[in-house]
């Protein structure tokens, strides 16, 4: 088997691949050819067939769980495998075929009626299962529920459950519709005139005389009249015009023996034999309007839309006003825009004003009630207060947030100069440099100073919250504490880091000027000091040791100190060196080097008895005053159990200092 794989390979790059495919797979074919199976175990594999012949998918499958009386027929046959495959994955049937070409198979195309003009949209796209069941079903034609309601998990149903219901409604939609395609349009089985005058006798005494005698027979029915239900007597539709209501056609039609059904004159004229003209078209109206052009936006009799609209308000605006379409597509959409135009616009109403039924604020203060109150407040933003809504929103849609005319920091900046100037700065407040203004400040109004949406320690607090209620923290640094975090920060963007209003050395030393003593006797000064860089050593807002220290000491120093700490713990420590070096040192500037606290030895014998009779035979017999340690001893760590400086003299290091030094002991005061 391999050297057949190996034969037929283009490159040998896959054999290691198929060697080890066949490894793993050797020991279980072998095993399955050693399993003791049962005596029908082989029924399922017998040549030349998928399934044995005492296979049978109901024995799995049993038909109690297919509920209906009507049975698709090739599962009233058993025959499952007229459309599923027989082997699939686990609780899953594959289909032969995808439908709907699978229920192609059997059922003609041209049959349904897919192949007319007006296709029913789930046929359209094959979904056969939106309305039929695959199995069976207690409804004809295997459909999943009684037809009405099956309708209605597509089409609103409120169009079809006015007062008054017209009658084939009442029986099935299939009275008047195709289920599935169509000559006609909305499906209807006949035209829709001849469909209404199989049960509608237009030479009917009755029919005639409800129709004023007028020769209705080749007028579409739904001019004036809903085909489905209405609120209204005679299927009258949603809005009917006053005249058709009444049944006094004449008003605007000549006789009914003119069969035309010419109008009495100019449509306009007409319109304002009723409709007042100061009432309908002031001066300086909406231009349909003011060119009498009233058909462009109602019909005259009949409309399922308020106001005998041609069209659902919101399309029919919008047919013309394309670019506030393009606006309530954007991001952000206000909600009255796209439920209702005449929410805030009247049709009738004048274009210097854009329609408007009211002025701009007033407007918006209708709905937006809890701005009225803003009004009241100690502070208002003047856009606000003085300006119209407008000035920073789009009344339709906007691609930013809260229908703002433009993003946030080009809002704000067009009033605001500093902004520009903020986002160029070195250290940029987070909400800043993100656009988000509204993080701190209310647009509108604040009982706050500058509109701040809260006392400025709580309105840190929401976003460094966590830092300012940790209770571990038993030290705290007294702004911090007091919570006035302007105090060392900016609040918008600063030239120093992490916001602060000045360099960190300058800043700290405006409260702790009594830190570096009298800087004329300074001598040496730490370098984080000398740099301006107390946070090296402090944690600016709080911590759990005294002074606020990173660290204790002397990790804190060793941290930067590393030499010596590296030689602390190769060697032996000086015991101060090893416990505090603050014993020895001091943290910010001195008087002495090395930011000693005293000079040596006045230094070294605060610890060391230098009179001491063991001591001075150590040291020539010199006390302790005239010696300068430094000379001979490490201060903080060496391998010498002594603290001997690592180099050493010969005859220092032998004892000998009799080879060099012939007097030892020097007039007091006096340094060796």
């Amino acid at each position: 088997m391999l050297q057949r794989l190996a034969g037929n390979a283009p490159e040998q790059s896959w054999l290691p691949n198929a060697t080890a495919s066949l490894v793993v797979l050797l020991p279980l074919v072998i095993m399955i050819l050693l399993t003791d199976f049962p005596g029908n175990a082989f029924a399922q594999v017998k040549r030349g067939k998928r399934f044995s012949n005492e296979g049978n998918c109901l024995d799995c499958h049993p038909l109690d769980k297919f509920k209906g009386g009507n049975r698709h027929k090739p599962f009233a046959d058993k025959d499952c495998l007229a459309c599923h495959k027989p082997h699939g994955l686990v609780g899953v049937l594959r289909l032969k075929e995808d439908r709907p070409a699978l229920c192609f198979t059997c059922h003609d195309t041209t049959q349904l009626g897919l192949t007319r003009t007006y296709v029913h949209e789930p046929a359209k796209k094959g979904n056969c299962k939106i309305c039929h069941d695959s199995h069976s079903s207690d409804q004809p034609n295997l459909l999943k529920a009684k037809s009405e309601e099956l309708c209605f998990t597509c089409h609103d149903r409120k169009e079809f459950e006015g007062k008054v219901v017209h009658q084939p409604m009442k029986q099935s939609c299939f009275g008047c519709h195709e289920p599935h395609g169509s000559d006609h349009k909305a499906l209807l089985k006949k035209d829709k005139n001849a469909l209404c005058a199989d049960c509608h006798s237009t030479s009917d005494t009755l029919f005639q005389k409800a129709h004023a005698d007028y020769p209705v027979a080749k007028v579409d029915c739904s001019l004036c009249h809903s085909s489905h239900s209405s609120d209204s007597p005679k299927l009258f539709t949603t809005s009917i015009h006053a005249p058709v209501a009444s049944g006094e056609c004449g008003s605007c039609h000549t006789i009914p023996s003119d069969t035309t059904f010419a109008l009495q004159g100019d449509p306009q004229a007409l319109c304002l034999n009723c409709h007042d003209t100061e009432d309908v078209a002031p001066e300086g109206t909406h231009p349909p309007v003011a060119g009498g052009k009233c058909l462009t936006c109602h019909t005259p009799h009949g409309s399922k839309n308020r106001a005998l609209l041609a069209k659902p308000e919101k399309q029919l605006c919008l047919d013309c006003h394309t670019e506030v379409a393009t606006e309530m597509a954007q991001a952000s959409s206000h909600k009255p825009a796209k439920e209702d135009c005449s929410l805030c616009h009247q049709a009738h109403g004048k274009t210097a004003a854009k329609l408007l039924a009211k002025d701009v604020n007033t407007l918006c203060l209708d709905c937006h009630t809890d701005l009225k109150a803003a009004l009241l407040e100690t502070n208002v933003h003047p856009p606000f207060a003085d300006g119209v809504c407008t000035d920073c929103h789009r009344p339709h849609g906007s691609e930013n947030a809260k229908l703002l005319k433009t993003n946030v920091i080009d809002l704000c900046g067009s009033c605001h100069d500093d902004v520009n100037k903020w986002n160029a700065q070195k250290s940029v407040h987070v909400p800043v440099r993100a656009g988000q203004c509204t993080k701190c400040h209310n647009p509108h109004a604040s009982p706050r100073p500058k509109l701040l949406l809260d006392e400025d320690n709580a309105l840190c607090s929401k976003c460094h919250g966590a830092m300012m209620a940790d209770s571990s923290n038993t030290v705290l640094h007294p702004p911090f504490a007091e919570k006035q975090c302007s105090t060392c920060h900016a609040p918008h963007a600063s030239d120093y880091k992490s916001l602060l209003t000045a360099e960190t050395g300058e800043l700290c030393s405006g409260c702790h000027s009594d830190v570096l003593g009298d800087t004329t006797k300074m001598v040496s000064e730490h370098k984080p000091v000398a740099d301006g860089n107390c946070s090296g050593c402090h944690n600016p807002h709080a911590g759990k040791i005294a002074k606020l220290l990173l660290d204790k000491p002397p990790r804190l120093c060793l941290s930067c100190h590393t030499q010596i700490a590296d030689l602390m713990n190769k060697g032996t420590a000086h015991a101060p060196a090893k416990d505090d070096c603050s014993g020895c040192h001091k943290p910010h500037s001195s008087e002495t080097k090395t930011l000693l606290a005293q000079d040596v030895p006045k230094l070294c014998l605060a610890c060391h008895d230098g009179e001491d009779a063991g001591f001075k035979k150590q040291h020539l017999g010199l006390s302790g005053k005239q010696i300068d340690c430094r000379k001979c001893h490490e201060p903080h760590a060496s391998d010498d159990k002594r603290l001997i400086l690592p180099q050493k003299h010969d005859p220092f290091a032998s004892g000998a200092c009799d080879a060099c030094h012939t007097e030892t002991a020097q007039p007091e005061g006096e340094k060796k």
